[in-house]
């Protein structure tokens, strides 16, 4: 009797991990459907303070999974989850700590804030 209850109690834990194992899996497969984005775009700065900043900013929003500023270039590349941030909220970002793009300019008191190397010609 209690070889039965035993053994009827261990098929039931063996189901519930193969149904836990299999939704897992599921889960893993769905999360890699998403479609990652890689987007370039210019931001203005100088030195490498600037790209610690620039790419530290954009590396801290939730589903950005690469950013690199080049300081030659001026150019930002960035790899993304669209589903949940956008083009938009990264550049915005960027520029609340005092860098522009072509369509975010920092506010003149944050970018005041700057240090004296981090200081490059604004574009109008």
């Amino acid at each position: 009797m209690k070889l039965n209850i035993f053994s009827t109690l261990l098929i039931c834990i063996l189901f519930s991990l193969t149904a836990n194992a299999q939704e897992t899996i599921s889960d893993h497969i769905d999360a890699e459907k998403t479609e990652v984005k890689k987007d370039t775009f210019n931001v203005y700065g100088n030195c490498g303070m600037c790209e610690r900043r620039i790419e530290g900013a954009a590396k801290k929003i939730e589903g950005v999974e690469m950013a690199d500023w080049d300081m030659m270039t001026w150019k930002m590349i960035v790899s993304y989850d669209p589903l949940k941030t956008s083009l938009d909220e990264i550049k915005q970002t960027i520029a609340d700590v005092g860098y522009d793009s072509k369509t975010h300019r920092a506010k003149d008191e944050i970018y005041n804030m700057l240090p004296g190397c981090c200081k490059y010609k604004r574009p109008e």
